[in-house]
């Protein structure tokens, strides 16, 4: 299997923290999601742009003009959530046909015929706390709201929370959460 690269992190904590508290935050933590990458660009070219997405997301996201890092080193400190196996071609079209609809500038390029790249997107997670415990989930590309990674990110923490606990030993005392306040 393919190594995952890492797209660095350009939003630094401070600038995440301004951000989420503007959308109501009150604390915020680091994360990778893994997602995969499909080339787009003209059929006899080299990727110009990049679809992320994954098997369960409604919506991919759409990164354009940059290139993959020829890199492939592990993600920094934070929440890991793995987003599972690639999407199917049937799926890539459909998410690709969103994105024309919703960007109709790119409707030259295409789906390059190439193996999705598996990929580790940085993000922030912002947590409101009120009546119902909210999530708010930000680029750590573009400091950009990703409403289209909140079910992936609220199933990683299920599971990571749900895998604390079984490797936990029993105790009385609560379990320690880090959270960086805002």
């Amino acid at each position: 299997m393919v190594e995952c690269l890492t797209l660095a992190r350009r939003i630094d904590v401070a600038a995440a923290q301004k951000r989420l508290q503007r959308l109501g935050a009150h604390a915020c933590e680091p994360a990778w999601v893994r997602l995969w990458a499909t080339g787009l660009g003209m059929a006899d070219g080299q990727p110009g742009a990049w679809l992320l997405s994954a098997q369960e997301m409604r919506r991919a996201l759409l990164l354009v003009g940059a290139e993959l890092p020829a890199q492939k080193e592990k993600p920094s400190a934070g929440v890991k959530i793995d987003s599972g196996s690639p999407p199917t071609p049937k799926a890539l079209d459909r998410l690709w046909l969103w994105e024309r609809i919703a960007t109709p500038r790119h409707w030259r390029i295409q789906l390059l015929d190439s193996t999705p790249i598996p990929i580790w997107l940085p993000c922030w997670l912002g947590y409101a706390r009120g009546r119902h415990l909210s999530l708010t989930v930000l680029s750590g590309l573009s400091g950009e709201t990703l409403p289209m990674l909140k079910p992936i990110v609220l199933k990683g923490l299920k599971q990571v929370y749900h895998n604390g606990q079984a490797s936990a030993p029993k105790s009385s005392g609560a379990s320690k959460r880090r959270e960086t306040v805002v």
